[in-house]
């Protein structure tokens, strides 16, 4: 949830339920390990795809806004198509065209001075990174510094390789190499 007293809030944290066996769970990617897809040993709940699928539906025919990072390739994998309205992608929002494009575990650093996916990778970070990375957009925005910013960002990704950034008691930003 972007807004209201429940900001911040995940409104879905599903798992879906494994039909066939799983060999590798590529946790360090889907942040999944074994036992998270039983029924009888997982602390997620767990739904079956069609079920997943039908509440993202019925939260995007309902107007619903979503925000993330990499929403075109997430929402192209689960074959949803939303109004570009309906989607605020931060890898989007912090890009220069034809450039490459900046990692969510890079602008967190950056932007927020945040060390995000130290291991694996869990969704609900994601998804409350990206929130708090576009509320940081808007405030770039609205204070006419985010080209400055992007610029800077480009600049330090390509001078330090794109690794994720540290800073200093007073916020400065330090180059570890």
């Amino acid at each position: 949830r972007g807004e209201g007293p429940d900001a911040g809030v995940p409104c879905i944290d599903d798992h879906v339920r494994a039909s066939e066996p799983v060999f590798d769970y590529l946790t360090r990617f889907s942040g999944i390990v074994p036992g998270d897809l039983d029924p009888q040993t997982s602390r997620h709940y767990l739904t079956t795809l069609k079920h997943a699928y039908l509440k993202l539906r019925y939260l995007a025919d309902c107007g619903c806004v979503f925000i993330g990072h990499g929403l075109k390739k997430d929402f192209r994998i689960i074959n949803l198509t939303l109004p570009p309205g309906q989607q605020i992608d931060t890898v989007e929002l912090f890009s220069y065209r034809r450039q490459r494009k900046l990692s969510l575990r890079f602008l967190a650093s950056y932007l927020l001075g945040v060390n995000i996916q130290g291991t694996t990778h869990d969704a609900i970070e994601d998804a409350l990174t990206a929130l708090q990375l576009y509320r940081k957009y808007q405030q770039l925005v609205a204070t006419g510094q985010f080209d400055e910013r992007l610029a800077e960002m480009y600049q330090w990704g390509k001078a330090y390789g794109w690794e994720p950034v540290t800073r200093d008691e007073a916020g400065q930003l330090l180059q570890d190499k």
